[in-house]
């Protein structure tokens, strides 16, 4: 029973590093669910770190790739993560202290979920969104100007600018959320590059993941500090199955089309959101 039960943990952990590392979010809800739904892990404050743990992990093994084919918007992320670690360590500390119940956590990490489906499809389906959506790999970023005022690259044949303060502010409140719910929180990320920054979904994971990185060693930590218990039977095994999978993610995320893995993105959280809230 034990073999079967680690083996099946280690094939989850797989999935989540496939999914996690071709998209740039849901590493975290995917885990999440894992740890609370197909293992049974009630102890709140112990799903939150051991989640950001396995996207941690898994986020440390798909950047480089990404990065040796210049996939990634660094000084972006690092923007973002910049931003992201007041927002981390002001999560972690609420979330360790009010939101320890199993009973509350659940229902409000469907929601959440849900909110962040509908506005992937509305990004999808909603009218005007054909231009991002049609995109598809186009080399590398190109960065033109990098300084205090902001980030100017261009991918694709697209002239991107992004103001100094928006990715520093963006990445404060999503830092805090994640934290609050225990997430990495791409599922935030991605739709701010996105939606508001009219960014592939190509060159996003690598962008998101390097701004994870910089907030997740915060909240970890803020976590393990403040008392939080892990499993280590089942971070094991679900790490290195993350692992595994984040290597084979980035070839995925070359070969599908921008709209299919948002769309695929879109399902997963949905189908995860309606399962907390109703069931």
């Amino acid at each position: 029973m034990v073999i079967v039960t680690t083996a099946a943990v280690l094939l989850w952990g797989v999935f989540v590093g496939i999914v996690f590392s071709a998209i740039g979010a849901a590493g975290g809800i995917l885990t999440s669910f894992g740890l609370i739904t197909l293992f049974g892990v009630m102890e709140a404050n112990s799903v939150k770190p051991m989640t950001q743990l396995v996207v941690l992990a898994t986020a440390l093994v798909f950047v480089p790739g990404y990065m040796r084919r210049a996939s990634a918007v660094v000084p972006l992320g690092l923007l973002l993560g910049g931003g992201g670690l007041i927002g981390a360590y002001a999560g972690s500390t609420l979330s360790s202290l009010y939101l320890s119940d199993m009973a509350q956590f659940r229902p409000l990490f469907g929601v959440l979920t849900l909110a962040v489906a509908a506005q992937l499809f509305w990004k999808l389906l909603g009218p005007g969104q054909a231009p991002v959506t049609g995109v598809t790999p186009g080399g590398a970023v190109q960065l033109v100007r990098t300084d205090f005022s902001g980030v100017i690259f261009r991918y694709a044949g697209r002239l991107y600018s992004v103001p100094a303060w928006s990715p520093l502010l963006a990445g404060a409140v999503i830092a805090m959320t994640a934290a609050i719910f225990g997430v990495g929180g791409g599922f935030l990320l991605v739709p701010y590059m996105a939606s508001f920054l009219m960014m592939p979904m190509h060159i996003i994971p690598a962008t998101a993941a390097i701004a994870i990185i910089m907030s997740l060693v915060v909240s970890i930590s803020n976590f393990l500090r403040l008392g939080a218990p892990l499993d280590w039977g089942l971070l094991l095994p679900l790490t290195i199955g993350a692992v595994a999978g984040a290597i084979i993610g980035p070839q995925v995320n070359k070969a599908m089309k921008n709209s299919a893995l948002q769309a695929v993105m879109g399902v997963i959280v949905f189908a995860i959101g309606v399962k907390y809230i109703l069931f």
